[in-house]
């Protein structure tokens, strides 16, 4: 649980009033808009599992050596689907038997659907593959001295090209493909290097970043990570990054995010990150290796995830002092390792996240991996409440929006437990939207409006005499968990 802030502004320059987007959600995962804070603080939400998982296991012959969600599961909206991307494995000894001819992948990607999430069928497909007249999967190779491990998919519904509108990218590979099945894969292995976890890609900021493996070498002596300790010795694992403007050049990957002392270096590595845009921000898990301190080990230890959140993509930042978001089940299907898909995503207000998980350490065979589901409400990873006893107060940077209506998204027990007040930037309250004159009117289950006085004034009112800071009034019992300013004109 993160430390009580205590960031005072005092005042504002023309060049810290921010231009804050209509329709897109701030989450208090970190300090870039909050101006000041004291008396509160910030604590971690987690998913629930759903008390079905695992939903999806090893049921087809290319599957019994390994079926995990280095891939993605999304809601396709065009397809009105839940659709999923997975890794699998044949034969125990590394090569499918269903795939036994030159040039193919040691890890094919098979394909599942479904119409709620929970009850997932693999259809079956052709052409032939190997011995099979039918399979689902949809890579069976990659390409020159490149292949699959693992797969990335997102839609871009704004592609003006169709063939091109699904994109993905894994392993030493990326593609494209006009309906996810179908695949035109490249190699980018000049870029990605080795790259064998699971690969994230988001579109942000006009750019396409790839989170891929990078790993660091660390002296030959090894490292102790304190005097007398056991010894550590090898390559570090760590999270890269490859930047596309078209999806077609990559750039060579650099280093971006790795542990450091504070997570136990060198015995915690990240083995992967996956990023999810969400509203104003990137929220990063990444998965978090915890070796076993032997001396040597590089490879056996239980695996649980984190939340990291950043605004450019390549500068990111701890969320709630590093706690875990996602940790293993005790006596469950996912008792040592837990490891998320490449992204979540919300659908009916509700956070989806897909994963795989085993009852076995890193480094303690494949066979047992299974694929889940865990959720939380939207918007809802890291709370902002009283410290304490006593009220706190957080007050947003100033900004200009062109949106119209405050909304909240917050736990209010009773009326007055958490309460609205606009000022200017200088911090001097605004005639008409004094705290005690502010109503919150429930729009959903996780959700108000914000409004003032009998005329029910709007944040846009105050707007239309230049930039306002939010000053939020917080009760003990409530919980904020995120604001934005919609634009409802019509």
């Amino acid at each position: 649980m993160a430390a009580v802030s205590a960031l005072f502004v005092n005042a504002a320059s023309a060049e810290s009033i921010m231009e804050m987007p209509s329709n897109s959600v701030e989450l208090f995962l970190d300090d870039d808009l909050v101006a000041s804070m004291t008396g509160l603080k910030r604590t971690l939400e987690k998913p629930t599992k759903c008390p079905k998982n695992p939903l999806i296991t090893r049921t087809k012959p290319w599957e019994k050596r390994c079926l995990e969600i280095y891939g993605t599961v999304m809601f396709d909206e065009a397809m009105k689907k839940f659709r999923c991307w997975y890794l699998a494995s044949g034969s125990p000894s590394g090569i499918p038997d269903v795939l036994e001819h030159p040039g193919t992948a040691e890890y094919p990607i098979c394909y599942a659907e479904s119409k709620d999430g929970l009850v997932w069928n693999k259809p079956l497909l052709s052409p032939p593959i190997g011995s099979y007249q039918k399979t689902n999967i949809v890579i069976a190779k990659g390409v020159a001295e490149g292949s699959s491990h693992g797969w990335c998919v997102f839609r871009e519904s704004d592609e003006s090209d169709p063939q091109r509108r699904y994109k993905g990218a894994g392993g030493a590979i990326f593609g494209t493909s006009p309906d996810g099945m179908h695949w035109t894969l490249h190699n980018w292995k000049p870029a990605v290097g080795k790259n064998d976890t699971s690969t994230s890609v988001v579109k942000w900021n006009g750019e396409y970043l790839a989170y891929v493996r990078h790993q660091m070498t660390v002296p030959e002596k090894g490292i102790q990570s304190r005097p007398g300790g056991p010894t550590w010795g090898g390559t570090m694992r760590g999270v890269g990054l490859c930047v596309s403007k078209d999806f077609n050049t990559w750039t060579p990957k650099e280093l971006v995010f790795r542990t450091d002392e504070k997570d136990n270096y060198p015995w915690t590595q990240p083995y992967g990150l996956a990023v999810t845009a969400y509203g104003n921000q990137l929220i990063g898990i990444p998965w978090m290796l915890h070796l076993l301190e032997k001396d040597g080990n590089n490879t056996l230890g239980p695996v649980d995830m984190q939340l990291v959140v950043s605004r450019d993509g390549r500068n990111w930042k701890r969320v709630a002092d590093r706690a875990v978001f996602l940790a293993p089940s005790r006596g469950k299907w996912d008792s040592k390792m837990v490891w998320p898909g490449t992204t979540m995503f919300v659908k009916d207000d509700k956070v989806h996240l897909y994963y795989s998980g085993k009852d076995s350490l890193h480094g303690d065979g494949w066979s047992n991996v299974a694929i889940g589901l865990a959720t939380l409400p939207a918007d809802r990873f890291v709370a902002v409440e009283p410290a304490g006893n006593d009220a706190g107060v957080l007050q947003t940077k100033p900004m200009t929006s062109k949106g119209t209506n405050l909304v909240v998204n917050a736990k209010v027990p009773s009326d007055g437990a958490l309460r609205v007040e606009l000022v200017d930037a200088k911090g001097n309250s605004l005639s008409g939207f004094a705290a005690a004159a502010c109503r919150l009117n429930k729009r959903d289950s996780l959700r108000f409006d914000v409004v003032w006085g009998k005329e029910k004034n709007t944040i846009a009112e105050a707007m239309k005499h230049g930039p306002v800071a939010i000053r939020f009034h917080i009760n003990k019992g409530a919980k904020l968990f995120a604001y934005e300013i919609r634009d409802e004109k019509n």
